[in-house]
């Protein structure tokens, strides 16, 4: 019984990770919309960074290899932004 209990434990806190990231997702997307975010801002990457990982993490409870691979690019991508925008002189 106490195996079980742990089970929902684990499960409820890595699908509350997995909802956060969704939630990260939807938000960014909606800040973006109403122009509250610039597409091209680091706030923006940040959220989408966030978001990918918290959604990535939330796998490791169920598994599901395709959204695992567009996550891990979705963080690789984004990182990859953020070094670009990170290094260009302001001007």
């Amino acid at each position: 019984m106490e195996t079980f209990q742990l089970s929902l434990d684990t499960r409820g806190f890595f699908e509350a990770l997995g909802v956060t990231g969704f939630l990260f997702y939807v938000g960014s997307f909606a800040a973006l919309q109403l122009r509250l975010l610039d597409g091209n801002s680091v706030a923006y990457t940040l959220c989408n960074i966030a978001a990918a990982g918290l959604v990535l993490v939330s796998l490791i409870h169920d598994f599901n290899l395709a959204s695992a691979l567009i996550q891990t690019s979705w963080v690789i991508i984004g990182l990859g932004g953020l070094g670009l925008r990170m290094r260009r002189p302001k001007g």
